[in-house]
């Protein structure tokens, strides 16, 4: 079994280093899969395609899909076996999410017993570079101290901002890893130590992923407010409203470990605090701003995203569309759809993607290419060079206008604010300053993302990220977010900023 090395053990080369090319053998066989995972793997040539340029660098040769037209060419083949002739023909299906690599015979293989797993292993890749081949399982690290070593190696490798940013790397494991050691909850410390490198996509989390109350609060050292409290959410239900304070929870600790942006860190953090898992009921006190107190129980949202996303016409006659997140399963490409034919008489379009924290890049571009007019440059992408500080040359993000279902060709706003984050971000690249589109509210989150997910210790996943993104204009996504065309920042702790900024929108052209 190959053993991934420590930070002493040389750099080798990338495991197809001087082959011709390589050849992806995706699954073929949908048996046993649900919708969704078949969605998934007939998406898995555009996920690969997005990724084309970083992971051609890190398994050293160009690729294409389908067998491999020679005997010199490369193979790497993807899982789940069941699903893949090519690799079941090969070998046993694998028991656990694995990678297997075998330089001499120039083959890769991705494989667990599940889609999902399959699809975690991908995070493995770039890893290859620094191990000599045999089968590299995707396990638990067995104790703290072999966590905080993948902390150090993996995001060391990988996280492109460092110089952005202006951290060093070597200082922060210095400082956090007897922090680590002598901390009663090693998982808080960890946390605490990627929160420095400011970025939401950085951190350590739960395997299990927590849902999202449907609540927006703003989070610091000194208070929680609350910036958002819908009409049908239990709080509202018992008098609280935007501008209450939320007592008697840990804001200061979540300040201190949550990873974002400076603009967005307070958002995050609130978001954060207020997660729980699904079916799960907390007792929450709120303040009003004249000192009066309410108590509540509060449970988390089996599916937070339903709905994913809901189209209206406001009374101007202006179209209005609300998208939440870019996840499958929820039918979001009919809805999108729905709206764009149901709404095509509107002279306007406002989209709002206001606290949208990402999800799937495939989906995210194919709603972008639905604004295009022309193809061309939407933006640049640029990731850390394998075993080197330094940044890859810029690779081209490119667009162009989508060939099936329907666009929209005539003006269209679209409301960002510092929750707007990751897939968002790649959904507005290469639209902000074409003539037909305006970009109003705050700047997004600044989340480039495109993250590695890794195992730490049992239950808990380190995410990373590993790229930088650019505008046409060469500005740095990252740290900054999207810009606006219009800065509108009402107040956000006064009842009363959504109708004000949707007036502002439907104005913006």
């Amino acid at each position: 079994m190959a053993q991934l090395p420590s930070p002493g053990i040389p750099f080798l080369l990338p495991p197809f280093a001087g082959a011709k090319s390589i050849a992806v053998v995706i699954p073929g066989i949908f048996e046993g899969l649900s919708e969704i995972e078949v969605k998934q793997i007939k998406k898995l040539p555009d996920l690969l395609n997005e990724n084309r340029a970083a992971l051609e660098r890190e398994l050293g040769a160009p690729f294409h899909f389908g067998g491999a037209e020679s005997v010199e060419e490369a193979r790497w083949l993807i899982g789940p076996a069941a699903n893949n002739p090519a690799l079941a023909a090969l070998r046993s299906p694998a028991q656990r999410p694995e990678l297997f690599l075998d330089r001499q015979q120039r083959l890769l293989v991705c494989d667990a017993p599940s889609l999902g797993d399959v699809m975690d292993t991908f995070s493995m890749i770039r890893a290859l570079a620094r191990t000599s081949g045999g089968i590299i399982p995707l396990a638990d690290c067995p104790d703290v101290d072999a966590a905080i070593e993948r902390i150090k190696i993996e995001v060391g490798d990988s996280y492109p901002s460092f110089r952005l940013r202006g951290l060093d790397w070597e200082t922060l494991c210095t400082k956090h890893t007897p922090l680590v050691r002598a901390a009663s909850d090693p998982v808080i410390a960890m946390q605490e130590w990627m929160a420095e490198l400011q970025d939401g996509h950085s951190w350590v989390r739960p395997a299990v992923g927590l849902n999202d109350r449907p609540y927006h609060l703003w989070a610091t050292q000194e208070a929680a407010i609350f910036t958002r409290v819908p009409e049908d959410t239990p709080a509202w239900q018992t008098g609280v409203r935007v501008g209450f304070r939320l007592v008697g929870e840990d804001n200061k600790g979540w300040w201190n470990r949550s990873a974002a942006t400076p603009h967005s860190r307070a958002l995050l953090a609130g978001r954060r605090l207020l997660q729980g898992a699904p079916g799960t009921t907390r007792c929450f006190t709120a303040v009003s701003p004249e000192g009066a107190q309410i108590t509540w129980d509060d449970a988390v949202p089996n599916d937070p995203w339903k709905p994913i996303a809901a189209w209206r016409r406001l009374p101007t006659g202006t179209g209005y569309l609300k998208i939440r997140a870019w996840l499958e399963g929820y039918d979001l490409d009919e809805i999108i759809e729905e709206a764009f034919s149901s709404l095509k008489t509107s002279e306007k379009l406002i989209i709002d993607l206001r606290g949208n924290p990402g999800g799937d890049l495939v989906m995210a571009h194919r709603f972008r290419d639905r604004f295009l007019h022309e193809a061309g440059l939407m933006g640049t992408i640029r990731t850390r060079l394998l075993g080197r500080p330094n940044l890859s040359e810029p690779a081209p993000i490119l667009g162009e206008p989508a060939q099936t279902g329907p666009r929209w060709t005539r003006p269209v706003v679209f409301l960002t604010d510092a929750l707007t984050n990751s897939a968002s971000e790649d959904a507005l690249l290469g639209l902000q300053g074409l003539s037909h589109v305006k970009v109003v509210g705050e700047p997004s989150g600044g989340g480039s993302g495109r993250m590695r997910v890794l195992r730490l210790l049992q239950g808990w996943r380190l995410t990373v990220s590993t790229a930088l993104t650019y505008d046409r204009q060469g500005r740095c996504i990252e740290g900054n977010g999207i810009p606006v065309d219009h800065l509108f920042i009402p107040d956000r702790f006064r009842p009363g900023s959504e109708e004000l900024i949707l007036a502002y929108a439907d104005r913006a052209f």
